[in-house]
């Protein structure tokens, strides 16, 4: 038996009550997370708060968040080469502790009335780059936290931590500026990376060797290995068409309060709908674990993602158009957790980093998908190109479902791939 291979004999114990809050080591890294995340939802909205205050122009709010995009996406995958290469808990640390650094260098310039908007852009792109150079070793280091029959669960609860500060973490950012200021914020956000810096410190893990990427492969075989591989390709696929066509509806959500005939409130209960549909999906994960026939699920919660938004896009009144939106949040939170599940149980270790590094390529794709959407609904109308965009990700997964029979087999995504990789050993 490959060593990749997770046994699965009679003699093997149960897995922890609660599944991958049960080891230690997740617990910690998890509650790092949680102070990470904070941060980062920090920095999304104070970036942009920031920004407002310093000058008019709302051409500056896309500025600055195309400037926090192009690193994110651009680094994605060569940060995935150096998880290969390297002990993913000190990218971890590194990453974190100099974007600590960074928000406490944003807080002074605040303070002391030295930002401008020149610097903001500079900062985003900066915080950016960081957050490109984590974001793979973030996803490669689970292997070393909990034994990988845990992982349907541990990738759960990862996605919880965003789900739940979807719904909090703009409130919470809001008052903390209100009530502090921005400048005082920051340093509250560059706090959070410390204590995450501090908590991913204190994992006990073995060490590990210097590792070197396969020979003759680098960085372009990641991508072979995701091409290669319809698994691979189905499910870093949905990634690609839900983060760049189906997810174009958040960034145009304030649009539907005038469809809706509703105000500032209204786009918040549609948010905290579409945020508390995805944490339901997340509970889901968790409750059913392997009870559930992975591949169709994927694939068929994808397909109904677009058809419930592009109902919602159809929607007159607001209660209506909550309850798609809660519904969507379901679908997608179902298929994206199974699908970054699936990834976690069968890339063989040595392309561990490159793969996790396409597949957070694809996810940070949402911040740049609100550009094209938003022109084409300059053309179509809104509805229209919210509909559009998300109806692409149910086209995607019906194609799946037709030409790629593999993936309709109940067990399809359940076993770790056996198979190593071109040249892994």
């Amino acid at each position: 038996m490959s060593e990749s291979a997770v046994p699965t004999t009679e003699q093997e114990p149960p897995l922890p009550r609660f599944g991958a809050l049960g080891y230690a080591n997740y617990r910690q890294f998890w509650l790092a997370n949680v102070a990470r995340v904070f941060g980062l939802q920090f920095r999304f909205i104070g970036a942009g708060w920031l920004t407002h205050l310093l000058t008019p122009s709302p051409v500056w709010l896309g500025i600055v968040g195309l400037a926090a995009a192009i690193p994110t996406i651009v680094l994605s995958v060569p940060a995935g080469t150096l998880a290969d290469r390297f002990d993913n808990r000190k990218l971890l640390v590194w990453s974190q502790a100099l974007t600590a650094l960074c928000m406490f260098a944003m807080a002074f310039l605040v303070v002391a009335e030295l930002a401008t908007v020149a610097i903001v852009v500079i900062w985003s792109v900066i915080v950016g780059a960081l957050l490109a150079l984590g974001t793979p070793a973030q996803n490669a280091i689970l292997p070393r936290l909990i034994e990988m029959r845990a992982t349907a669960s541990a990738v759960a609860y990862m996605s919880a931590i965003w789900n739940v500060m979807r719904i909090v973490g703009p409130a919470g950012a809001g008052l903390l500026i209100s009530i502090i200021g921005p400048g005082q914020a920051f340093t509250v956000t560059g706090l959070a990376f410390a204590v995450s810096v501090v908590l991913l410190m204190r994992l006990r893990l073995e060490p590990i060797a210097a590792r070197t990427t396969q020979s003759g492969g680098g960085m372009l075989e990641g991508f072979r290995f995701v091409f290669g591989n319809r698994l691979f390709f189905a499910t870093i696929g949905l990634s690609f068409f839900t983060s760049l066509f189906g997810m174009s509806y958040v960034v145009l959500l304030p649009a539907f309060t005038v469809i809706l005939h509703t105000d500032a409130r209204g786009f918040g209960w549609m948010e905290a709908a579409a945020g508390l549909g995805s944490l339901l999906g997340t509970v889901a994960i968790v409750r059913l674990r392997q009870g559930i026939p992975q591949g169709p699920v994927m694939l068929v919660s994808a397909a109904l993602f677009g058809v419930l938004i592009a109902l919602f896009t159809a929607a007159t009144t607001l209660p209506i158009a909550m309850l798609f939106l809660f519904l969507g949040g379901v679908a997608s939170s179902l298929y994206l957790n199974l699908g970054m599940t699936a990834l976690q149980l069968q890339v063989p270790n040595a392309l561990r980093g490159r793969v996790m590094g396409i597949w957070s390529m694809t996810y940070f794709l949402a911040a740049a998908g609100g550009l094209p959407a938003a022109m084409v609904a300059t053309w179509i109308g809104t509805p229209a190109a919210v509909a559009l965009g998300a109806l692409s990700v149910t086209a995607f997964a019906i194609l799946l479902l037709v030409f790629v029979p593999s993936l309709r087999a109940p067990g399809s995504m359940d076993a770790p791939l056996v198979t190593a990789a071109r040249g892994s050993s």
